[in-house]
């Protein structure tokens, strides 16, 4: 009984060993694939200052995809963010999205303008 428990515990420990490289490197490709941006959208991205190209390739897809829903006196504002708070307002919905924003226009003091260049 001891050598099958052994056995047991062995083959657990190698199949292990096998599938999470394989779903290490899935991961990775999803990361790498990033999302397809439109002639606009990469001019935008072009323009950016190397830290902030740098600071959105390590966004989320789900992230960046929403990014590019915003307005562009919202897309200022999101840059001020913290990536906990981008990650956050990312993941909600209707009003408590809505809310979030007026909270953060109000705390910015833009009132739904934002300032001229976006911060990190």
């Amino acid at each position: 009984m001891r050598k099958t428990t052994m056995y047991l515990i062995g083959a657990s420990l190698a199949a292990t060993a096998v599938t999470v490289p394989a779903s290490i490197a899935a991961q990775d490709e999803m990361v790498d694939e990033g999302i397809a941006l439109t002639d606009e959208q990469q001019a935008v991205y072009d323009a950016w200052a190397p830290d902030m190209q740098a600071a959105y390739e390590t966004w989320p897809n789900e992230t960046k995809m929403y990014y590019w829903t915003l307005s562009p006196e919202r897309q200022n504002l999101f840059w001020r963010l913290t990536d906990e708070d981008k990650l956050a307002i990312t993941a909600m919905t209707g009003p408590e999205r809505d809310s979030a924003w007026s909270g953060i226009e109000a705390s910015a003091g833009t009132g739904g303008s934002a300032p001229e260049e976006p911060l990190n």
